[in-house]
């Protein structure tokens, strides 16, 4: 009767795969339990699992709205480990097998096919069978064993019933029920593939493919957008607060020269972008006037390569980001950084590839380890330094800036 099962089985599959609609394949992910304790009482199953992979495609299409629901088919072949332990005897039984799974998956929503309904047969060969024994607190496998009456070819036959729930384009999870029309085992010997039920989630390589080519598409379009655009790099202006105090201490000199390092430090951003940076065009602010371009006011708040204000900038002011080699929690290492970080018009951090670990400064100004101690001070960091990481972002956008007529 089985083998009629499995011919019926083979001779349906080149009917099906006739029919023109969207497939869908990927991999499959598996745990299982064994129910042998429900009939057995000295038997317990073992959670166990499966990795397989997928080839699915419609029956009949999926509209909404249709007078017939829809069905799917699906074929898994799979490896699955099947393990129970009898806990009289201290032992415990593993199987592996080499599956192929075949269902009709019924879909009753006809708006959707985000639930299905799968029955199906899974034929089986066992490719390997094992005993273990527990001894001094470890199991040992044993080379012969009376109880165990499985062997390597053996071939089983199951019946499977389950229900499919999707969890977006990506994933859908399933609980399903194998009953194996094989299973022959007692309480005194192991034989056939027991029943089991099993918990698995499908993932599709196709929409993963689907998903990654409409994000590229998407950044390639941004990018192409931003590189007509314009970005705005917030420059530091010199720390007033500790100028002050290193006057009140009377420290004159100290207080020029934090101010004159940071104005210098700004000049060479400046520089090194102008030199540097191709991606698109750049105009410079100073971080005083941070609230006014967040508001979208760019009245008189532009400067020169000298520092000097921009009275009249003509810019697209409906296609801009903003830039700053600051100090700011990075959303890589999670910890504050200092380097060039890029965000959107609101000052919220944007994500690969305007940002990443290649815009970050070593902490060691000039590969100083001294300097470290002296960088909240003056933020002495030579041009080049400022010009290899400018260079790197430039390049880095200019390259994934794929051109759409291409």
């Amino acid at each position: 009767m089985f083998k009629k099962f499995i011919l019926l089985y083979i001779l349906l599959i080149p009917l099906i795969l006739k029919a023109q609609f969207e497939p869908n394949y990927g991999i499959i992910l598996n745990l299982n339990y064994p129910t042998i304790g429900s009939s057995i009482d000295n038997y317990v199953g073992r959670g166990l699992g499966s990795f397989g992979m997928f080839y699915e495609r419609p029956i009949s299409p999926y509209h909404a709205n249709r007078f017939f629901n829809s069905f799917d088919f699906t074929l898994e072949p799979a490896i699955t480990l099947l393990g129970f332990r009898d806990q009289m005897a201290d032992k415990r039984y593993d199987g592996t097998y080499f599956d192929f799974s075949g269902y009709f998956d019924f879909i009753p929503d006809r708006m959707s096919n985000d639930l299905k309904i799968m029955l199906g047969v899974r034929p089986s060969v066992m490719l390997n069978s094992n005993s273990e024994i527990l001894e001094f607190g470890n199991y040992r496998v044993l080379s012969y064993d009376p109880v165990n009456l499985n062997y390597k070819g053996r071939f089983d036959f199951s019946g499977v019933l389950g229900i499919s729930v999707s969890l977006g384009d990506v994933a859908s999870v399933e609980l399903k029920y194998a009953h194996s029309f094989t299973n022959q085992s007692s309480k005194g010997f192991f034989y056939g593939r027991p029943n089991m039920l099993e918990f698995g989630i499908r993932l599709s390589a196709i929409k993963i493919r689907d998903k990654l080519i409409v994000n590229e598409r998407n950044l390639i379009a941004e990018l192409n957008k931003k590189s007509e655009g314009t970005l705005l790099i917030m420059l530091e202006s010199p720390n007033e607060k500790l100028i002050k105090l290193l006057i009140q201490e009377n420290k004159l000199d100290d207080a020029h020269f934090v101010r004159s390092m940071q104005l210098q430090t700004n000049k060479n951003i400046i520089n090194q972008f102008n030199k540097y940076f191709k991606f698109c065009k750049v105009q410079f602010f100073i971080d005083t006037d941070a609230q006014r371009v967040s508001k979208g006011d760019f009245a008189n708040v532009f400067v020169d390569e000298n520092l000097n204000p921009l009275p009249d900038v003509t810019f697209d002011s409906s296609n801009y980001f903003i830039g700053s080699f600051c100090e700011d929690v990075s959303d890589y290492t999670k910890k504050s950084d200092y380097g060039l970080y890029i965000y959107d018009r609101n000052f919220i951090q944007l994500g690969k590839p305007y940002n990443s670990d290649a815009n970050h400064l070593s902490v060691y100004i000039g590969g100083d380890p001294l300097n470290y101690f002296r960088r909240v001070k003056t933020t002495g960091y030579y041009a080049e330094d400022f010009g290899k990481i400018i260079k790197k972002l430039s390049d880095r956008l200019n390259r994934l800036r794929i051109p759409v007529n291409q």
